[in-house]
């Protein structure tokens, strides 16, 4: 029993020693901690910042295509209400034959309405001018003041179909009489149409 109380006695540990195993123990956990649990989510939390920045920039490309898409709807259909105001002046016919005879008309009732003699009228070639549309011309004559004329000039003008003077022609009913305002006008008159379907080309199966 003594010896044993002496080797117990020769095997006692200091306080030192005691804190020397409390530090080396707890620099153990330290150590497992973090390279077990906090040098993941170190590198974890690293790779979401790169992924949430990616996403970003793409999140903020996406939004500018989205305001470019906007911006080029709001542009077509401005466009689109432009094209259907202005096609609010095309004859009303398609047809050559029907657009032909539609400008006739609205030309004599306009000659008429300012007071001036409608003496004759050519019709003219219908012309394309595009895929869309097609020119409808006439060639008419008549006598009056040119007051009368110039009335109706500015008539055509205002007209809500869409008119063009393509040629103008006017000469004083009495030449050595200056106090005569009468004269005898050539007006080339041209309206737009929609274009006629080609009735030459094949049918579409159904």
């Amino acid at each position: 029993m003594m010896e044993l109380s002496k080797y117990r006695q020769s095997f006692k540990v200091s306080k030192r020693e005691k804190w020397l195993v409390a530090a080396a123990l707890a620099s153990a956990l330290v150590y497992y901690m973090v390279d077990f649990f906090l040098l993941p989510y170190l590198d974890s939390s690293s790779a979401m910042t790169e992924k949430i920045a990616i996403y970003a920039k793409r999140v903020t490309n996406y939004r500018r295509l989205l305001r470019g898409q906007d911006s080029v709807k709001a542009a077509l259909e401005e466009t689109h209400r432009q094209v259907v105001a202005a096609e609010m002046g095309l004859l009303e016919n398609n047809s050559d034959a029907l657009a032909n005879a539609e400008l006739q008309g609205l030309i004599k009732e306009m000659v008429r309405a300012k007071g001036l003699n409608f003496r004759r009228s050519d019709l003219l070639p219908v012309k394309n001018v595009s895929p869309e549309y097609s020119k409808v011309s006439t060639h008419i004559e008549m006598t009056g003041n040119l007051d009368q004329v110039v009335a109706l000039l500015t008539g055509l003008e205002t007209a809500p179909q869409i008119f063009f003077i393509d040629e103008l022609r006017i000469l004083p009913m009495e030449i050595n009489n200056p106090k005569n305002k009468q004269v005898s006008t050539s007006l080339m008159i041209s309206g737009l149409k929609r274009a006629q379907p080609d009735s030459t080309m094949p049918a579409k199966k159904s």
